[in-house]
């Protein structure tokens, strides 16, 4: 299985590889901030907050697959906080959007999703793999 080198440097294809998966649920996320009044009809208390936990632990778990792939040592610090970044970014496009409203109770949603997400895929990524080296960082 795939062991992390931080001495290699890797091509833009393997950066694709390790990140895209993440930068492609940015996009999907931003897509969905773009809908007008997409995020108004609920059919439960807290639906939206669920919903924003559910999506934001899929970007964890995109990001986790970077942090165990990618070709440099990055903390997982930096990584995590530019997931919490994103969901601030996330908020501040939908007060530009009509029919959606920024709401800081989304973001702490949005961060403990990425918090869930995250842990879980470096769970799976160390049984998958027996890399101790995911295993000591957790």
């Amino acid at each position: 299985m795939f062991q992390r080198n931080p001495n290699k440097a890797y091509a833009v294809p393997d950066l694709i590889r390790v990140w895209g998966p993440a930068a492609a649920w940015a996009t999907v996320l931003y897509i969905i901030s773009t809908l007008s009044g997409f995020g108004g009809v609920t059919s439960f208390p807290f639906a939206d907050k669920l919903a924003h936990l559910v999506l934001y632990a899929v970007l964890g778990a995109t990001l986790a697959w970077g942090w165990a792939r990618s070709p440099r040592v990055l903390s997982h610090a930096l990584v995590l906080v530019a997931g919490a970044l994103y969901g601030v970014t996330d908020e501040w496009h939908q007060m530009h959007v009509p029919g959606r409203t920024p709401e800081m109770a989304d973001w702490v949603a949005d961060v403990a999703g990425l918090l869930i997400g995250y842990w879980m895929m470096l769970r799976v990524v160390r049984r998958a793999s027996g890399n101790l080296e995911v295993e000591e960082a957790m």
